[in-house]
């Protein structure tokens, strides 16, 4: 998975040109699973937004399932 050093690089498009991005970090892994009561560490909460971004569909795109889906698969749950 990229830093946000290196997605910055990779844009290169005219700057006038508009776009729909949207960005998950660890932050947001972190924050699901204490809100889902689920213990993960910040090292397990890269590893599955590594996960997310290598297998992710991109007709359906990454949500709050698929993070929730990924924190009970990695057998996480208290």
């Amino acid at each position: 998975m990229p830093t946000v050093q290196e997605a910055i690089k990779r844009l290169r498009w005219n700057k006038r040109q508009r776009v729909a991005v949207a960005i998950w970090c660890e932050d947001d892994v972190l924050g699901r699973a204490r809100e889902l009561g689920i213990k993960v560490s910040r090292k397990q909460a890269r590893e599955i937004i590594d996960q997310i971004d290598h297998k992710q569909d991109c007709s359906i795109g990454i949500s709050w399932d698929m993070i929730d889906n990924y924190l009970i698969d990695a057998g996480l749950r208290k």
